[in-house]
């Protein structure tokens, strides 16, 4: 293999790419990348089993061939180089890297040890706008499980049907939704689950891509770009009828500032307990008052404007949580519904902004 391809080309794609290889593995073979020219194409792949991903690097082939190297080693020895191309040449088992005055000679593998990378029977496919999907996760994937004894909120339950897409997420403490209306043509309907990695390697691809085509399988789902397929194994379900703890009677509204509650949620939280985070909040008709006292460090106290439309009430919440919710909100007034201390809190924007509906349940901490 002989290809030439330009610097700044191939060190977005490494770097890109780097984030699908696994930091540790009992599978060497697993952290290296396929470099791969063929027909005129030079591409690089990725895989840790559950994602995989092939990419087209712009650039022009001398000789064919294939080769799998060490992936982070090659980006770290990509990122130094100065210089406008890159002459990426096999010897054997060795890939010969040139560029300006530097030269590295890196120990790699044969292809052949390269795991087979998955192909996909498609049930159904549409295409959208990746910014759309890009903002739908980035307002879910804060509330996704680590609890990997359920695997089922361990990602982001995507319901979509001809009229829009709905996204969900929850760790049995918060729950996150947003929906989109829009015409999605043909598309069938379906719920699936889809794993926050595979969210987050469409993003870091889909810059600057004005579409991507996103194709669901069996137990699969894949995201075509210009050049470049992701493809993710789907997570196992059933996941929990969420419709059934969304509040129906919370019907006490707290409205204010959103980027005021941040601050100043950040500030007091700096004395709260490391383990519960408990920020309490103290409601009354025109003040919030954010109160922390902990024995090993002490108090903290803050009072915010606000309006609120029921009798005063303390309730404990999470700084950590509170915060997630703040950062995915673009309004600028935020309204908690709320019903009892003890019961969960439905957050949203005090004003939706654009087509996304989106609301957020935060479940309270007992003071104490």
């Amino acid at each position: 293999m002989k290809v030439s391809v330009p610097l700044n080309e191939l060190s977005r794609k490494m770097n890109a790419i780097s984030g699908v290889v696994p930091g540790k593995t009992t599978m060497p073979i697993l952290s290296t990348v396929l470099m791969s020219a063929e027909k005129g194409d030079f591409t690089i792949s990725a895989t840790d089993l559950d994602i995989s991903v092939t990419s087209k690097v712009n650039g022009s082939v001398t000789e064919e061939g294939k080769i799998a190297a060490p992936a982070r080693k090659i980006a770290e020895i990509v990122k130094s180089l100065a210089g406008a191309e890159v002459v990426l040449e096999t010897e054997g088992e060795k890939l010969i890297i040139v560029c300006g005055k530097s030269r590295f000679v890196v120990n790699a593998r044969s292809a052949d040890d390269f795991p087979k990378l998955p192909k996909q029977e498609s049930k159904t496919a549409f295409t959208i706008d990746p910014e759309i999907v890009g903002e739908l996760a980035q307002k879910t994937v804060y509330s996704v499980s680590t609890d990997l004894t359920r695997p089922a909120l361990c990602g982001v339950l995507w319901e979509v049907d001809r009229k829009g897409i709905s996204m969900i997420s929850t760790d049995g403490h918060r729950l996150a939704k947003v929906e989109i209306a829009m015409d999605l043509g043909n598309v069938h309907k379906m719920d699936v689950i889809v794993p926050p990695k595979a969210l987050a390697t469409m993003r870091t691809y889909a810059e600057g891509e004005k579409e991507v085509r996103i194709s669901v399988g069996e137990n699969s789902i894949s995201f075509e770009m210009q050049g470049t397929t992701i493809y993710s194994r789907l997570l196992e379900g059933p996941f929990p009828n969420y419709q059934r703890v969304i509040p129906a009677k919370n019907e006490k509204e707290l409205v204010v500032s959103r980027s005021a509650l941040a601050e100043a949620t950040k500030r007091v939280s700096i004395l709260s307990d490391s383990l519960t985070r408990q920020v309490v909040f103290s409601i009354a008709k025109n003040k919030l008052t954010l109160n922390v006292s902990t024995q090993e460090l002490g108090e903290a106290r803050e009072e915010l404007e606000a309006s609120f439309s029921g009798e005063p009430m303390d309730i404990g919440y999470n700084a950590t949580y509170v915060l997630d919710i703040l950062r995915t909100v673009d309004a600028e007034e935020i309204v908690f519904l709320l019903d009892r201390p003890d019961n969960a809190g439905l957050v949203k924007p005090a004003s939706d902004g654009g087509n996304v509906k989106q609301l957020c349940i935060i479940m309270p901490l007992r003071i104490g």
